[in-house]
């Protein structure tokens, strides 16, 4: 059995399946103006607007970064 794939959530302050990070993203990116009772970086109420806005701000850091995926918790970066 393969490992479940996780990524860290701040603004929950818990690991999540990487399914799991998808379908929230894609609910607050079919819904821009519901409150969530949480950002993906912060942990007060966010719009899905917020939200993606967040999620963008991640991917490109992640890029940025330029840590292979394998390599990110050795680096401290998630």
């Amino acid at each position: 059995m393969e490992p479940r794939r996780m990524i860290y959530v701040p603004g929950a302050e818990q690991w999540v399946a990487v399914g799991q990070y998808v379908q929230a993203v894609k609910t607050a990116k079919a819904n821009p103006e519901a409150r969530f009772p949480y950002g993906l970086t912060c942990w007060w109420p966010c719009t899905g607007t917020e939200i993606i806005e967040q999620f963008r701000k991640g991917m490109h850091d992640r890029i940025s970064d330029g840590v292979p995926y394998s390599r990110r918790e050795e680096e401290n970066v998630s």
